[in-house]
């Protein structure tokens, strides 16, 4: 699954669990045309805190998501992280692609 949008808020690098792992969150706000845009707070953990470490608020991406749920004590919680980020508009090596 994928979201386009811009960046409004990225966390500062925290350390969760008891391995203390890094961990970063940012809410991205969906490219639309609506009125009322929808926003997604997405977390990045371990090593994955470095694909948001060269964008800042503001900036425009493409997110890879994977989400899931879980249980724990008899209560449901969803978890959605990024695999993989991409910068939208600016500079782009698409022509690379191309058979000519």
């Amino acid at each position: 699954m994928t979201i386009e949008g811009k960046i409004l808020f990225i966390s500062e690098e925290t350390k969760v669990g008891q391995k203390e792992l890094p961990k970063i969150s940012f809410v991205i706000e969906e490219n639309s045309d609506r009125e009322f845009k929808n926003s997604l707070m997405i977390d990045l953990l371990g090593d994955k805190t470095e694909l948001i470490k060269s964008f800042k608020e503001g900036d425009s991406i493409k997110v890879f998501l994977n989400y899931r749920a879980r249980e724990y004590d008899g209560r449901w919680f969803n978890s959605i992280g990024a695999w993989k980020i991409e910068a939208l508009g600016g500079s782009s090596n698409a022509s690379e692609d191309l058979p000519f």
